[in-house]
């Protein structure tokens, strides 16, 4: 079998500055507020690297002190007195930079591991020349050969995020836990009301351990037994970062806008000392219920996309500033929302009765704490809150790329016109649809705790038999549907973008002041985008374990498929040759859009609805894997794909200073050194309780 290249980080990775010009425009308790908030972000999202891989940490604490001592530049001309080249510097601080903006050593797009292009011996000499080595010898030579294997391994279990028994590796749970063991310790925990959300897993001798982040609440609990093992909550994970996190909060409450934000920050509080859910539930209440404000911020253990099991979220937090001119556009869209949900291809019943119209702004990233960046978000993630509260949108303008000529790969002339000069706008129109509507509608039947169902005499249109099936009490949805829930639901929200575009009314609302023709423009360089990022996509599938390991990218593939089977000549491949290597150009009939394409979307749709609205993971996940396959044809455009493809540019955040009473937007060069810069600023030289957990409590996760 030929052997696996080394994943890499190219020295090709461009970087890319996040720009907040907004926040000069805050006034003085506004900046407090938004300083406080930050702090409080990333003293949170050093959990983000044990969260990752059981070696992140370890080597996210020798990189820090390394660059606490020591400036980038100060660095390389040693490492250029002491026989390195330019090339390897520069081989150093891409892996170092992308190991910062990744929150670790694996892709937070792919969830894919990468290791550093320069060999282990020079690695070791990088860190033994460094002041901080050679004042912290002995620390730093215990947890180099501590994580030193990891570092460089990518072969199978090490090379993809999952659970040891399905080839992978992880750090939710240690490596001694099996699937079936998991997943009945999780049905325990929703019998006894308690949330896996906050938790890690370890299996210490004949004792599993539910290790609860919590920072004031460090005590043990005994929960009962499965399968003869005592199970305990141990409370106290993390217990030093989420201090950190409370102290920032309590600030931050000093210049909160209104009485509102003041008892949602309260809620936050009480929830990372005391590790309870329910009470980061209220605070979320309270955020759905701060309309407007000029500072949109949230914080908490929020997604569930990096749990092998999909049900542990990783931490997050961010804090971020209102575009005015673009959350009216979509101010517009919640307000027509209503009228538009009833165009989706369900039947109604499937649909929620009452619309919350939720806040939906346009907003400029002052700070993203966690491993990735996305161009929107739709939360909270609560069911409950969801269905009867309401939730709330935001789209994140300035995280938006910008493609150039160079950069575009598998189309022709034409269609690269089309791509660049709509990329923006059609982005705009599908983050908008996909966040308000597609996460913002579909009716989840459920039981409450009084035993009540919130849906009677329902026909299932795919048996025409009466639902009979629900969520339980604390059941979440995730859990029902496994490991591809998270590209379901991608898939689901995605899917209602695309169907909704084919209304040219809806349009008309995001791009107002654009002809007919540049709408219809619009439309396609959308359909073209969800198209194009299912193909370039195909990289993130591991053939050798026939596994995706992006659920955006998976549900792109979906849909793609869905069209392809519907009509195979909606989307064709023509094959070339491009430098002396295989290629391909797509060609898309455009015209089939807003008919075979729609039908095809609209099947997709009411399958994913009405499976996941009836708690129906089986027959869902049936319906979805339809879907989900790559055949010969597509694994040899995947050949062609990596064959060609380009790293993902490397995200560079600016942060802020308290500076005699003032504060101050910092920004960072646009380069890799930049990046480094800006981790070494993030964390505020705090970082030996990194130290300490890593070398308490890591260890269970060690493959």
């Amino acid at each position: 079998m030929e052997q696996q290249k080394a994943p890499i980080i190219s020295l090709e990775a461009k970087v890319s500055a996040i720009e907040c010009p907004a926040f000069n425009l805050l006034d003085d308790k506004s900046k407090h507020y938004a300083y406080y908030f930050t702090r409080a972000c990333w003293a949170g999202a050093k959990i983000c690297y044990f969260q990752r891989s059981y070696e992140a940490p370890g080597l996210f604490y020798l990189l820090q002190k390394i660059f606490q001592k020591e400036s980038t530049t100060e660095v390389r001309d040693k490492l250029l007195q002491n026989e390195f080249t330019e090339n390897q510097v520069q081989q150093l601080y891409t892996y170092i930079s992308a190991f910062f903006q990744n929150c670790g050593n694996y892709l937070s797009f792919g969830d894919s591991k990468f290791i550093p292009e320069l060999p282990q011996e020079k690695f070791l000499q990088f860190l033994q020349l460094t002041k901080a080595y050679s004042e912290q010898q002995e620390e730093f030579t215990k947890i180099w050969n501590l994580i030193e294997k990891y570092i460089y391994s990518y072969e199978k279990p090490y090379g993809l995020l999952d659970l040891l028994e399905k080839g992978g590796s992880n750090s939710y749970y240690s490596p001694n836990l099996s699937k079936e063991l998991i997943e009945e310790l999780d049905q325990f925990l929703h019998k006894q009301n308690l949330s896996e959300l906050n938790t890690r897993v370890i299996l210490n001798g004949d004792r599993l351990e539910l290790l609860v982040a919590s920072s004031e609440r460090s005590d043990i609990v005994e929960l009962g037994e499965i399968q003869g093992k005592k199970v305990v909550a141990v409370y106290g994970d993390f217990k030093s970062f989420l201090n950190g996190v409370a102290t920032n909060l309590r600030e931050a409450q000093k210049y909160a806008a209104n009485e509102t934000q003041v008892k949602m920050l309260e809620e936050y509080i009480k929830h990372f000392q005391s590790g309870d859910i329910e009470q980061h539930k209220e605070s979320q209440k309270l955020w759905i219920q701060d309309k407007g404000p000029i500072i949109e911020t949230n914080i908490g253990f929020i997604e569930t996309y990096l749990d092998p099991m999909k049900v542990r979220a990783e931490y997050e937090g961010f804090v971020s500033i209102v575009n005015q001119e673009e959350s009216k556009l979509l101010g517009n869209l919640v307000e027509k929302a209503e009228d538009i949900i009833k165009d989706l291809p369900w039947p109604k019943e499937f649909e929620i009765e009452k619309f919350s119209r939720p806040d939906f702004t346009s907003l400029e990233i002052l700070a993203f704490a966690c491993s990735g960046t996305p161009v929107g978000i739709n939360i909270p993630n609560y069911d409950d809150i969801r269905q009867n509260l309401g939730f709330k949108n935001v789209n994140l303008g300035n995280v938006y790329g910008k493609p150039n000529r160079d950069s575009v790969r598998f189309l022709q002339g034409t269609d690269i016109d089309l791509f660049i000069k709509y990329y923006k706008e059609s982005l705009f129109v599908v983050v908008a649809l996909h966040e308000l509507i597609g996460h913002g509608s579909g009716k989840i039947f459920m039981e409450d705790k009084e035993g009540k169902l919130n849906f009677e005499n329902v026909i299932n249109p795919f048996t025409n038999e009466k639902v009979t099936t629900f969520y339980k009490p604390n059941e979440h949805w995730h859990a029902k549907f496994g490991e591809l829930s998270g590209a379901y639901e991608e898939c689901r929200a995605d899917s209602v973008a695309l169907y909704l575009s084919t209304y040219d009314d809806v349009v008309q609302i995001l791009v107002p002041g654009k002809t007919k023709e540049e709408r219809d423009e619009i439309v396609k360089a959308a359909w073209l985008d969800i198209i194009m990022g299912a193909l370039k996509g195909l990289q993130y599938y591991s053939a050798e374990q026939s596994k995706w390991g992006q659920p955006h990218i998976l549900a792109s593939y979906v849909i793609l498929q869905s069209i392809i089977q519907k009509d195979p000549s909606f989307v064709q491949f023509i094959h070339s040759e491009f430098n002396n290597k295989p290629y391909f150009t797509v060609q898309v009939d455009y015209n089939k859009i807003w008919t075979v394409g729609k039908e095809a979307i609209a099947d997709l749709l009411k399958g994913l609805q009405v499976y996941k609205s009836v708690a129906d993971g089986e027959n869902g996940m049936k319906f979805f894997n339809k879907f989900t396959q790559v055949d010969q044809q597509f694994l040899q455009l995947r050949e062609i794909v990596l064959t060609h493809k380009q790293p993902r540019k490397i995200e560079l955040q600016p942060d802020v200073r308290l500076n005699n009473g003032q504060i101050e937007l910092v920004v960072f060069p646009e380069s890799h050194e930049g990046v480094i810069q800006s981790h070494i600023f993030h964390y505020q030289n705090d970082v030996e309780d990194v130290k300490q957990e890593f070398l308490d409590r890591q260890q269970y996760f060690k493959n």
